[in-house]
């Protein structure tokens, strides 16, 4: 329903901003290449953070190696606590 809003409301303002001829071509093309612009930033530093959780989780992370018969009793123990 969001998205059923925010183009409804883009196909208005671009309604309204196409009677202000060659200005209002130049505010809807801003806010156009605004929008993707602050969209890209924000996945660039998503990308970041996510990174570095990652990084941070490999330095901490134990490599353990573990037989077919334990693997086999800790699913068990799993199915048996309800989880």
């Amino acid at each position: 329903m969001k998205l059923f809003g925010a183009i409804f409301f883009s196909s208005i303002l671009g309604y309204i901003l196409l009677f202000f001829n060659v200005f209002g071509i130049v505010i809807a093309f801003g806010i156009i290449a605004g929008s993707l612009f602050y969209g890209i930033s924000q996945l660039l530093s998503i990308k970041e953070k996510l990174t570095m959780i990652s990084k941070h989780l490999d330095l901490k992370e134990e490599k353990v190696e573990m037989s077919d018969e334990e693997i086999e009793r800790e699913l068990e123990r799993f199915s048996k606590n309800g989880g």
